[in-house]
C-alpha cells in the first residue's frame, strides 16, 4: 500500500501515476485526504489543493465508497469553493450508484444552495428516473436559475416545451448590465439546443439583443492576460464574452489553472 504522505505529495504536483491509482487501498487513502479539513485549508503548506485533486480522482476512479464522503463535503462547503464545484463535476462520473444517496441528501435538506448543487449532480448521472425529472421540473418552475441547465443536462426532451415557453416569456432587462441581467437566456438557449431544439429567427433576435454588450466585449476580454481577468460568479456571464454562464464555460479551466499555479 502506498504511503498517504506520498499520495498527498503526488496530488500536489498533479503526478499520480497509473500504478499509484491502481495500488491497494488507494480509494480509502483518497477519501481520507478528501475529508481532511486541515489539508484543505488555504493556509496549508501545500496550498489546500490535495483534497480537490482527490475529489477529481475519486470521480475518475468511479469510487462508490466515496459517494457518502463527497456528499458530506458538498454539504459542508460553500458553492464558490473550488472543492464544492469539483465534487459537482466528479460525482456524476460514478453514475447510477450516486442517485439514491444524492436523492436522499436532496430530500433531507432545506438548504436551497445545497439542493441546487445536488440537483446538478443528479441531472448529470446519466440515469432516467421519474423522481429526478419531477424534481428538476419543479425546480425549473419555481426558479429558473440553475434548473434550466440541469434539465438540459438530464436530457429528457419532454422538458423542451417548458424551456421554450420560459425563453419566450423572459422579459429583457433594459438597465444595468444587460448581459448579466439577461444571463438566464444563455441557460435556456443551451438547454433548448441540448434537447434537440433550435431557436426561431425571432428568438435568435431576442437573444442577440439581450447579449449585445457581452458580444461587443468578447475580443477585448479574450485578449486580456489571465492575471488581469476578474473571475465572475458561477452564474454570471463568462469573462470571455461567449455569453455562456461562467460555470458552463471557463470556470473549470480557470480552476485547473489555479491548481497548477
Amino acid at each position: 500500500m502506498i504511503e498517504r504522505d506520498c499520495v498527498i505529495a503526488l496530488l500536489t504536483e498533479q503526478k499520480p501515476q497509473r500504478e499509484v491509482l491502481e495500488s491497494e487501498g488507494i480509494v480509502e487513502t483518497l477519501i481520507s485526504i478528501l475529508i481532511d479539513e486541515e489539508l484543505g485549508a488555504a493556509d496549508h503548506p501545500r496550498g489546500g489543493y490535495s483534497p480537490i485533486h482527490a475529489a477529481r480522482l475519486l470521480g475518475e476512479l468511479r469510487a462508490e465508497a466515496a459517494i457518502g464522503p463527497m456528499l458530506e463535503v458538498l454539504r459542508n462547503t460553500e458553492w464558490d469553493a473550488i472543492i464544492h464545484d469539483m465534487i459537482i463535476q466528479s460525482l456524476p462520473l460514478i453514475g447510477a450508484p450516486v442517485v439514491e444517496p444524492a436523492l436522499a441528501a436532496y430530500l433531507a435538506s432545506e438548504d436551497d444552495e445545497l439542493r441546487s448543487s445536488v440537483a446538478g449532480v443528479l441531472a448529470g448521472c446519466g440515469v432516467r428516473d421519474e423522481r429526478l425529472f419531477k424534481i428538476l421540473i419543479e425546480r425549473f418552475e419555481e426558479d429558473l436559475d440553475d434548473a434550466g441547465l440541469d434539465l438540459g443536462t438530464y436530457g429528457d426532451p419532454r422538458a423542451l416545451e417548458n424551456i421554450v415557453l420560459a425563453f419566450d416569456e423572459f422579459e429583457l432587462a433594459d438597465d444595468g448590465d444587460p448581459a448579466f441581467a439577461n444571463g438566464m437566456l444563455v441557460d435556456l438557449r443551451e438547454s433548448i439546443e441540448e434537447l434537440g431544439g433550435k431557436l426561431t429567427i425571432e428568438q435568435e433576435a431576442k437573444f442577440e439583443i439581450a447579449m449585445q454588450p457581452a458580444i461587443e466585449q468578447r475580443d477585448l476580454a479574450a485578449s486580456m492576460p489571465a492575471t488581469h481577468r476578474q473571475r465572475p460568479g458561477r452564474n454570471e456571464v463568462c469573462w470571455c464574452g461567449s455569453t455562456r454562464k461562467y460555470k458552463k464555460c471557463h470556470l473549470e479551466t480557470d480552476e485547473l489553472n489555479a491548481l497548477k499555479n
